[in-house]
């Protein structure tokens, strides 16, 4: 697609053709007017006059064709550096394109008594039309419970009220230790910075890596353990994802674990006057909600993979890369906690297999913001507000000093784009084919 525009006056001084090769990319020839050219270039080599020296004259007073032969060429250039910008942002203005990367200049044409051409790409953000998001095909489990659920989750409220017993037995599974530990670097030396102190272990928790537990079975207090182990890829921790780590343990307290009775005593002591089979109740339906949103997540992952394949769409490469380096570099901040520098091969690996989630991600953003402006689904004033001051009761602030807090801070507009998405994802729904 090309079109072209004038932009100013009828006799403005630029003549603006745009073309779009790519659905991420336009690009823009520009034309501008000679005489406007030469009139600019005046003015700036007039001003460069008055800083220039040369020997016979005075600061400012070298007659201005040794100063052209002097400077011409690079008060020229200079000329073009402030008349392009001029010429793109009439583009901006007239095409409503939004860039996402600055422009690149390219193929420059500056023939004597001839307009003066240049070439101006830039990528832009996809505009797309959305298709096939009616009826789309969903599956949705029942939000049912695991036999036993109710009953773990009570065994945890328990554990969580036992009275620890010091002791000087050995450690064994279920006892408590308190321990120091401390990260060491590649070559063993121990980031005394980062030293975890008093940190209570249990043995056999849930959770735990199975060196941990080896490692400090049968320790007694002031032993001294050393332990090495490698962090899944999605692990909960941000920051430890993928890392092999070593850590030095010192043993400074082993108790043994003593656990209440399950009766309307311990019911009552984390609800007054609750009884047991209230709390298992109650219990439950938590366990319900939290199963909920697992399926409604599920169901998002769905709706994004099918609006994704059926739209299909490519990228500018300047997004996909300004991800995946926001994505490296939160890498390397994560190793420099623990005191590691991730080599160019494990950067280089990692910032490749990341790219087809930066891709999906940025597509599903794409596509969801094109259905909202279709759809004319909007985020009401009366909405927003409510929303944070949903979030405000759920987090236990004061509403009024929250809503300042969030206006202060620009938070306004997140919130209002995750509800956006929220009513996105709800319109969807409401016209989907649930299996």
């Amino acid at each position: 697609m090309t079109t072209e525009s004038e932009a100013g006056a009828p006799a403005g001084p630029f003549k603006l053709t745009l073309s779009e090769p790519e659905t991420w990319k336009r690009v823009l020839q520009v034309e501008i007017d000679r005489d406007y050219f030469e009139g600019e270039y005046g003015k700036n080599l007039r001003q460069a006059r008055k800083g220039h020296t040369r020997p016979g004259f005075r600061k400012g007073k070298v007659p201005l064709t040794m100063v052209e032969q002097d400077l011409g060429g690079e008060v020229r250039m200079d000329t073009l550096e402030k008349v392009v910008p001029r010429a793109y942002q009439a583009a901006l203005v007239e095409h409503r394109f939004m860039p996402v990367s600055d422009p690149v200049m390219d193929d420059l044409h500056m023939e004597e008594g001839e307009p003066v051409k240049i070439s101006l790409a830039v990528e832009v953000r996809p505009e797309i039309v959305v298709r096939d998001y009616d009826d789309l095909p969903l599956r949705q489990r029942e939000v049912a419970l695991p036999d036993g659920a109710v009953d773990e989750t009570l065994e945890r409220l328990r554990d969580s009220r036992a009275a620890w017993d010091l002791t000087e037995s050995a450690a064994a599974s279920g006892d408590r230790l308190i321990v120091d530990i401390t990260p060491l670097d590649d070559e063993g030396r121990a980031l005394e910075e980062k030293i975890a102190k008093d940190y209570a272990f249990v043995i056999g928790a849930e959770g735990n890596f199975e060196a941990f537990d080896e490692a400090m079975t049968g320790t007694q207090v002031g032993d001294e353990r050393q332990v090495t182990v490698t962090y899944p890829a999605d692990y909960s921790s941000e920051e430890l994802r993928g890392l092999t780590v070593t850590y030095r343990i010192v043993v400074k307290g082993v108790s043994a674990k003593q656990v209440p009775e399950f009766d309307d005593a311990f019911a009552s002591s984390l609800k007054e006057g609750q009884t047991l089979l209230e709390l298992r109740a109650n219990i439950r339906d938590e366990l319900l909600a939290e199963e909920q949103k697992k399926v409604d997540h599920e169901i998002r992952e769905q709706i994004v993979d099918l609006l994704v394949e059926r739209n299909p769409f490519e990228l500018p490469p300047s997004l996909i890369s300004r991800y995946l380096e926001s994505s490296v570099e939160e890498m390397k901040q994560r190793s420099a906690y623990l005191g590691k520098t991730p080599t160019d091969e494990q950067i280089a690996a990692y910032r490749e297999t990341g790219r087809p989630r930066a891709e999906r991600s940025i597509k599903a953003m794409v596509i969801l913001e094109a259905i909202r402006k279709q759809e004319d689904i909007v985020v009401t004033a009366e909405q927003l507000a409510a929303r944070i001051d949903e979030i405000a009761e759920r987090s236990g602030f004061p509403v009024e000093g929250y809503r300042d807090y969030v206006e202060s801070n620009g938070d306004d507009e997140r919130i209002r784009h995750d509800l956006g998405d929220e009513l996105t994802f709800a319109f969807l729904r409401s016209r989907a084919k649930f299996e």
